[in-house]
């Protein structure tokens, strides 16, 4: 008898029925976990980042998270976009604060789920703190100058700015900070849409050329193809820029006067969704509707053969566009999340595919994430700081879920944030459970309506109890939710006998149960001689206090 030890760990979701015939290849499904270090693990919940985004407490779609460098004190703010405003993380209140407009700027008014918002650092020409953005939903280019939102194109606000021969920027998919310049990718110009340009102005100078868009060194470059441009990354030194169906690099010349030129990458597949685009460790990443695809600047490949039929099959083509890209730098994996094509009432992302480059393993997370981005902002979690204002879970010390050893280094860590389509702002990679909430109140009823603190519970999830005083009986029960509105749930507990459910006292919380599921995948290194090969045992460990 031949033995086998089965080592390495490579997963995939794949389609039911497809036989792996190396010992690497262990897993043919994986939800809601993850391989690190070659070791299976169930993920990490999250928490929320700060408070509700949302103004008179009404439902608003996060539509950016951006990190603004502050160039004159070397230090970064956190800001988010929703469908309408700009918000600033502020770090003494754990709040946003939405962002006053001022001068020609007014309200975004996004009515597309998928039309995103890009943003850069991009100071003014005195050196001065500015943050431009703009998007394809929105109806002009804006900047944020430390106090207030006005208008880029408005010489009013910015007396700097130049308009380009044929008329005014009206918007732009995105806008980098590149080449010394400040470029807008498939802009509409004078209400002219430039499918495949990319629009640039002068050297940034003291004297405002980096605003102007006629002189010398300004111009328009346009792509040699009849597609259209549906995503754009920087890579090191370049500019990717995709298509749906091929994909270019934008380099530096060394002529300051015609400072770009661009060239057609070789490629297999296009990119489908304009926000997919996901750059790290000299790649960038994508999707299409036919696959995913890497681009390091030569060439551009499918890196999707673990799963060779998801985006075809699991995400919904008609609301493809919905679907956008992060990198997690703490567990070195990139995330696209998505509209799943099962889901037929979902008017948004429903969850998130996962792909550990290191590792080269595949997974699918059960999150509702609109957008995702980055911060080193936060609070100091120090020993005086702690108190349930801005801490809630540290109501009652038996229903906290703080990490003990990070407790006063938060504000010093990098952060990957999410964003959802009702306001809130989560901290990716925290030992909490999804949508952990503190709870205010539970009714004694034939359907429990337990009162909480802001949340974004929804009708379907499971739920599990913890920390609660009063109505002890209730911890450590599971429940599906079946109505909820932003501070209650209903859940299908009776706790109308106070004989079995004590009334509710005080403390405990609430969150979204992890489902960690992964099915590995028949082993037969005979099968091309038509053998049959059998498991003799399974030696496993499975480590309960790994969160």
């Amino acid at each position: 008898m031949d033995v086998f030890e089965i080592t390495g760990n490579t997963t995939g979701v794949s389609r039911e029925g497809v036989n792996f015939l190396q010992p690497s290849d262990s897993y043919q499904n994986l939800y809601d976990g993850y391989l690190y270090r070659q070791v299976l693990q169930s993920r990490q919940g999250f928490k929320p980042f700060a408070g509700y985004l949302a103004t008179n407490h009404l439902p608003t779609r996060v539509m950016g998270i951006f990190t603004n460098i502050l160039t004159a004190t070397n230090t970064t703010e956190t800001l988010v976009a929703d469908k309408n405003y700009l918000y600033r993380y502020n770090t003494s209140t754990d709040l946003f604060e939405q962002i006053p407009f001022a001068g020609a700027a007014v309200p975004f008014g996004i009515t597309d789920n998928f039309a995103y918002i890009s943003g850069t650092t991009y100071p003014a020409p005195n050196g001065s703190q500015r943050f431009v953005f703009t998007g394809k939903g929105m109806p002009g280019v804006y900047f944020y100058d430390g106090t207030n939102v006005k208008s880029f194109t408005t010489v009013a606000d910015n007396p700097s700015y130049v308009a380009y021969a044929t008329g005014n920027i009206d918007k732009a998919y995105h806008v980098f900070w590149f080449g010394e310049r400040i470029n807008f990718v498939a802009p509409t110009i004078n209400s002219q849409f430039y499918p495949v340009g990319m629009l640039y102005s002068g050297i940034r100078t003291s004297a405002g050329n980096g605003d102007n868009f006629n002189i010398s060194g300004s111009g328009l470059l346009q792509l040699d193809t009849y597609e259209y441009i549906t995503g754009a990354s920087i890579l090191g030194n370049q500019i990717s820029i995709n298509c749906n169906r091929s994909n270019w690099i934008i380099e530096k010349t060394r002529d300051a006067f015609n400072p770009y030129f661009s060239r057609k990458v070789p490629s297999v597949i296009g990119t489908d969704a304009s926000f997919s685009m996901v750059s790290w460790n000299d790649e960038v990443k994508s999707l299409g509707k036919t696959g995913v695809i890497s681009t390091d600047g030569r060439q551009s490949l499918r890196v999707d053969t673990k799963i060779p039929y998801f985006t075809t099959d699991e995400i919904d083509p008609n609301d493809f566009e919905l679907t956008y890209g992060g990198f997690d730098r703490l567990t070195s994996q990139f995330m696209w999340a998505y509209r799943e094509s099962e889901n037929a009432l979902a008017s948004t992302q429903t969850k998130v595919l996962i792909n550990n480059y290191e590792e080269n393993t595949w997974s699918v997370y059960d999150q509702r994430f609109s957008c995702f981005g980055e911060s080193i902002n936060g609070q100091n979690r120090d020993w005086d700081g702690i108190y349930e204002v801005n801490n809630p879970s540290w109501i009652t010390w038996d229903s906290t879920e703080e990490i003990w050893d990070n407790v006063g280094l938060e504000a010093d860590v990098q952060k990957t944030l999410a964003g959802d389509d009702l306001g809130f702002v989560y901290e990716l990679n925290q030992d909490y459970d999804d949508y952990f909430v503190v709870i205010t109140g539970i009714s004694n009823a034939t359907s429990a309506v337990v009162t909480t603190a802001d949340q974004a519970l929804q009708v379907g999830d499971k739920v599990v109890f913890a920390g609660v005083v009063g109505m002890t009986q209730i911890n450590d029960l599971e429940a599906v939710v079946t109505a909820r509105t932003l501070n209650s749930i209903t859940v299908n507990i009776d706790t109308s006998d106070t004989g079995k459910f004590s009334p509710w006292t005080s403390g405990g919380n609430v969150s979204k149960v992890i489902s960690f599921y992964a099915e590995t995948i028949p082993f037969n290194p005979y099968r091309s001689q038509g053998c049959m090969v059998y498991i003799s045992h399974v030696e496993f460990l499975l480590d309960t206090d790994g969160g």
